[in-house]
């Protein structure tokens, strides 16, 4: 089976934010573009929170990496607390239909938000902005 290695980041790991994942993902990875996914996006807090909709005419925007190694992946789980019952994770890591900026299909690792949304403002644009 072969491993996947694109990351596709939409919220506090893109450029333009500073904190030490975001840093250790833009040292551990190869910047390959802007891109986005069939869903909507959220505010949760001060960071914000994604839901693929395979059918939704709306987009969640951000960027893919391409990770050089698997190993960071543990790291970001943690940030991202992804937990080992999925039911009481903030986040779960899936894989995703991303189109980059040419419309390319590229699968890539996505942290989906993994709570109800009901509560939450949604962002209308699909971008997050810090």
């Amino acid at each position: 089976m072969e491993k996947l290695y694109n990351l596709f980041t939409y919220g506090t790991l893109m450029q333009g934010f500073n904190n030490p994942y975001a840093e250790k993902l833009r040292l551990t990875s190869n910047y390959i573009g802007k891109a986005y996914f069939n869903g909507k996006l959220f505010r949760v807090e001060w960071y914000p929170g994604a839901i693929y909709e395979p059918r939704s005419t709306t987009f969640v925007h951000g960027e893919i990496y391409q990770l050089t190694s698997l190993d960071i992946l543990k790291e970001l789980d943690e940030y991202e607390d992804v937990l080992e019952d999925e039911s009481a994770s903030l986040y779960v890591r899936r894989v995703v239909p991303v189109r980059d900026s040419q419309g390319v299909v590229i699968p890539c690792w996505v942290y989906l938000y993994n709570q109800p949304v009901a509560d939450l403002t949604l962002i209308g644009s699909g971008h997050f902005k810090n």
